[in-house]
């Protein structure tokens, strides 16, 4: 099937969720119909086949086909389940408008237009209204698109090594802006709508946003792909370490559970520095991880955080052993791949990354607590979460396959 479909089908249920928010029923079935079909699409695209009926080559990609799938679980799951006092086909509106966002990032055929539709979704984004001023909410991505345009040019620059170099550092710069990772921490306002916060870019659409970067400049500067990697590396052990720390210690909950959004970004750009089998599978997992486990159970810890409950139930137990990537969940199997990836890459890596780990339980636990007593749909929403971990956990096979690996 054709990408164009796969962008089509969700901009259109969009648009028309948003016309029919009125009439929330029909709004949502609407929407529901055209999203599934646009996910059938993507499901029935084959990896790599490029289509030009618009004029412009796209293709989608083996792992982009898999994090889409991802990215529409998870808006499937919270819309289904949503958070208390949510409005579903709002919900709805700007997650189908996300994933069309996504799609057509994933199938852009160079870096160009993936900076050009990240402009775009970032003026979109912003026009959307917020706590935040306009020039706030603008701040990030126009750095981001700023550093990735520079990367680029000196990427398309015929001369030395040291202009791929600094071709490297752009590129990683701007992505680091683009999901607000260190050094380009986010502004982030606790009270905001999580479709209009940073939140947005972190755990939804950053995921397909950094495959897209990443893989594109491993083709633009190939003499300096094992310096580009180096710098995830650094990039990603940065995050690891200040998130984990700063999720532990800082004394909001919605900021622990924005660095530990950050923490779990540094794992993922660990995992896509080592480039070897084993990094990518562990980059797959981990950005599943983010989209299907960690946003979801951020959405609903929201409105028990306003109201300062804690509980140490069993499900609270359970929740916080995921996010801290404990067997049998998804989290463990992507650090196996990692540790073992950084083992054959170079064995301090690894042992670094392990001591990383270690600063994930207790954040984890203070995340779990955060989460409350969870009732009706809502605890449906979080048990499917956690046996939707527990089943890629087991069985990380079949999506690695989906993913080409």
């Amino acid at each position: 099937m054709e990408p164009e479909l796969a962008i089509g089908l969700p901009a259109v249920g969009a648009v028309i969720t948003a016309l029919l928010h009125p009439r929330p029923r029909a709004a949502l079935v609407a929407g529901a119909v055209l999203g599934a079909a646009g996910i059938a699409a993507v499901l029935l695209a084959a990896p790599g086949l490029v289509s030009d009926q618009l004029g412009v080559s796209l293709s989608l990609s083996a792992m982009s086909r898999a994090l889409l799938l991802a990215a529409a679980a998870s808006l499937a799951l919270i819309v289904a389940f949503p958070p208390p006092r949510a409005d579903r086909s709002l919900l709805l509106t700007w997650g189908l408008a996300g994933i069309a966002g996504m799609a057509a990032i994933a199938a852009a055929p160079n870096l160009d237009d993936v900076i050009l539709l990240t402009l775009a979704i970032a003026l979109l984004h912003a026009a959307m209204g917020g706590r935040r001023p306009l020039a706030a909410r603008l701040r990030a991505p126009a750095l981001a698109v700023a550093l990735l345009g520079a990367g680029l040019v000196f990427a398309r620059l015929d001369g030395s090594q040291i202009l791929a170099r600094f071709a490297a550092i752009g590129l990683v710069a701007g992505l680091a802006a683009a999901l607000g990772t260190l050094p380009y921490i986010h502004e982030f306002d606790p009270e905001e709508l999580t479709a209009t916060s940073p939140i947005a870019w972190i755990a939804f659409l950053g995921p397909i946003l950094a495959l897209a970067v990443i893989t594109r400049a491993h083709e633009l500067i190939p003499t300096a792909g094992a310096i580009f990697a180096a710098m995830l590396i650094g990039l990603g052990l940065l995050n690891v370490l200040w998130g984990g720390l700063a999720s532990w210690l800082t004394e909001k909950g919605t900021s622990a559970w924005h660095y530990s959004f950050m923490a779990d970004w540094g794992l993922a750009l660990c995992a896509f520095g080592v480039l070897l089998v084993d990094g990518q599978a562990a980059a797959v997992l981990l950005l599943y991880g983010i989209v299907l486990s960690r946003l979801p159970l951020y959405l609903w810890s929201r409105q028990s955080m306003r109201e300062s409950i804690q509980t140490d139930r069993p499900i609270n137990l359970l929740a916080a052993a995921m996010l801290a990537g404990a067997a049998p969940f998804a989290g463990f199997a992507a650090r196996l791949f990692l540790l073992r990836g950084a083992t054959q890459l170079y064995w301090p890596l690894a042992l670094v990354i392990g001591i990383g780990l270690l600063l994930w339980l207790p954040p984890s636990l203070r995340l779990g607590r955060s989460l409350g007593a969870p009732r009706g749909r809502q605890a449906l929403g979080v048990g499917i979460a956690l046996a939707l971990s527990v089943a890629i956990g087991l069985y990380p096979q079949p999506i690695l396959s989906l993913a080409g690996l």
